[in-house]
C-alpha cells in the first residue's frame, strides 16, 4: 500500500521533532544505504530564505526544455508527499515511492533521525539508481547541518535572498543566518547569488575566500530588470537575453528567473552544459509552481460571489509578505480589490513585521489554525493587528472563513502565512 502522509499521520510521528543541528544521523543512513550520494554528478545546491523552489522550478523547466533529464528533491510537499521526488522529468509514481520508503526503513529506526533526513536519504537513493543529467536539490532549513548538504559534489551553488526566518533555529542576526546558508558551499564550489543585504558583504566574501570558491553577484555579474510593462531584460558580462513572459505571478519572480538564467549561462560559459536561448525562453515562459501567488479556481472558489477572487501563498515570513504585498497592490492598479487576509503562521514567528507589510493593501484578517502543527497564539497576532488597526476575527478552518465572506463583493482573499495552510486550500479546492 503506498505511504501518503497526508492521510497517513502515524507514519511520521515516530521521526525526531526539532533534532540538534548534527549530521551524523543522515551520513549513518548514507552510509548503511551505499552512500548513494557519491554516485551523484551535475548537481545544483539551492539555498537562502526566500525564492528556493520557484528558482529550482524555473531550473528545471529549462533544463528540460532543452532537452536535459532532471532529478529535483524539493520541500515543502503541498499535496502529496510524491512531489518532493522528481526522478527523470516525472514526480515520482506510487510504487517507486513505497519501494524506496521500504528500503530505507529497513535500514534505519524511525526514532533515531528526523523526517526531513529519512525522506532526503530516500531522495538520494533513488536517484542513484536512477541516474540523470542533472540533479537539483533544494535544502530544507539553513544549510550547514541541513540533510542536503551530505552531497559529495556540487557543480554550482545557489544562494537565493537571505532574510530573517526561523531564528529559533538558524540565529538571531542576519550574519548568523547567513553563515547557516553558506554552509552549503563545498572547497571551490561556484555559487551564483540572488540580492543580498549590504550587511552580508564581508561574510559573504570571507566565506568565498575561506572556500577557495567563486561568486557571481547580482547587480556585479549578473543583472535583470523590468522594462515597462512586459519586456524583461537579463544582461551579465557576456549575455544579454530578453524575455516577454514569465509563468509565476509577481514581479518577485523576475528576480528567480534571473538566478535560474545567471545560472544556466554559468554552467554553459563552464562547458557542462549547452543551452538555448528560445528555450529558456520558453522553459521560463511554461514553468509552473503551486501555491506561489496562485490563484484558486475549483470548489472553494465557489464558496464566494463571482466577483471575489481567492489567491494562496506560502510566504511566512517578513521578507515573503513584503514581496506578496506589492504583488498584490500591482493588481489593484488595473483590478482593484479590498483584500482580506486568511492567516495561519507557525509558532516563534515574527508577527509584528510580518502583517505590517499588508498594511497598505489590507485592513482585516482572519486567523486559522494550522492542521497537524502548532499555531501562533491568536493573542500574539490580536494585540499588534489592533494596534494597526486591522479587524481581526478567528475561525476554525479556511472554509469557516471564507463562508463569513460568501455575501461580499468584489473582494480578494489571500490565502498565506504557511505552506501547511496553502497545502490544506488546494487539497479542499
Amino acid at each position: 500500500m503506498p505511504y501518503n502522509l497526508t492521510d497517513n499521520k502515524s507514519f511520521y510521528d515516530e521521526f525526531i521533532r526539532n533534532p540538534d543541528k548534527n549530521l551524523s544521523r543522515i551520513k549513518d543512513i548514507l552510509f548503511k544505504l551505499g552512500n548513494p550520494e557519491k554516485d551523484l554528478g551535475n548537481t545544483i545546491h539551492i539555498a537562502g530564505t526566500n525564492g528556493k523552489g520557484s528558482t529550482l522550478a524555473f531550473l528545471q523547466s529549462c533544463l528540460i526544455q532543452n532537452n536535459y533529464s532532471v532529478n529535483a528533491f524539493i520541500s515543502p510537499h503541498l499535496r502529496s508527499l510524491n512531489e518532493r521526488i522528481v526522478v527523470n522529468n516525472k514526480v515520482i509514481d506510487d510504487l517507486l515511492l513505497n519501494k524506496i520508503i521500504v528500503q530505507c526503513l529497513e535500514s534505519t529506526n524511525k526514532k533515531r533521525l528526523s523526517f526531513f533526513e529519512f525522506i532526503t536519504a530516500c531522495a538520494l537513493k533513488i536517484f542513484s539508481e536512477n541516474l540523470s543529467d542533472w540533479n537539483l536539490i533544494e535544502v530544507g532549513m539553513g544549510g550547514s547541518y541541513d540533510a542536503t548538504n551530505t552531497l559529495a559534489k556540487k557543480d554550482l551553488c545557489v544562494i537565493t535572498p537571505i532574510s530573517f526566518d526561523h531564528q529559533i533555529f538558524l540565529g538571531n542576526s542576519l550574519v548568523e543566518i547567513a553563515k547557516e546558508k553558506l554552509g552549503i558551499i563545498n572547497e571551490g564550489s561556484p555559487v551564483v547569488f540572488g540580492p543580498q543585504d549590504s550587511s552580508l558583504r564581508e561574510v559573504i566574501i570571507d566565506y568565498l575566500l575561506l572556500r577557495r570558491s567563486k561568486g557571481l553577484f547580482y547587480g556585479e555579474d549578473w543583472d535583470i530588470q523590468k522594462k515597462g510593462t512586459e519586456l524583461i531584460v537579463y544582461e551579465d558580462k557576456y549575455d544579454k537575453l530578453e524575455i516577454n513572459s514569465i509563468g509565476l505571478n509577481g514581479d518577485h519572480q523576475i528576480i528567480n528567473a534571473g538566478i535560474c538564467i545567471a545560472s544556466l549561462k554559468f554552467l554553459q560559459r563552464e562547458g557542462k552544459i549547452q543551452i538555448d536561448d528560445e528555450k529558456i525562453r520558453r522553459g521560463i515562459k511554461v514553468v509552473s509552481w503551486p501555491g506561489r501567488l496562485s490563484k484558486l479556481s475549483g470548489k472553494t472558489n465557489d464558496l464566494l460571489m463571482d466577483s471575489c477572487e481567492i489567491w494562496v501563498d506560502g510566504c511566512h515570513n517578513p521578507a515573503g509578505s513584503k514581496v506578496i504585498s506589492k504583488a498584490i497592490s500591482d493588481m489593484n492598479i488595473s483590478n482593484k480589490k479590498e483584500t482580506i487576509l486568511i492567516l495561519g503562521l507557525s509558532e516563534h514567528k515574527n508577527i509584528n513585521k510580518f502583517i505590517m507589510n499588508f498594511r497598505d493593501i489590507s485592513r482585516e484578517i482572519i486567523v486559522v489554525p494550522l492542521r497537524g502543527r502548532k499555531s501562533i497564539n491568536f493573542i500574539e497576532i490580536k494585540n499588534p493587528a489592533e494596534a494597526m488597526d486591522y479587524s481581526i476575527a478567528r475561525k476554525s478552518n479556511i472554509n469557516d472563513a471564507l463562508k463569513t465572506l460568501k455575501k461580499r463583493e468584489n473582494i480578494r482573499v489571500l490565502i498565506c502565512g504557511s505552506f501547511s495552510l496553502v497545502s490544506e486550500a488546494l487539497l479542499g479546492d
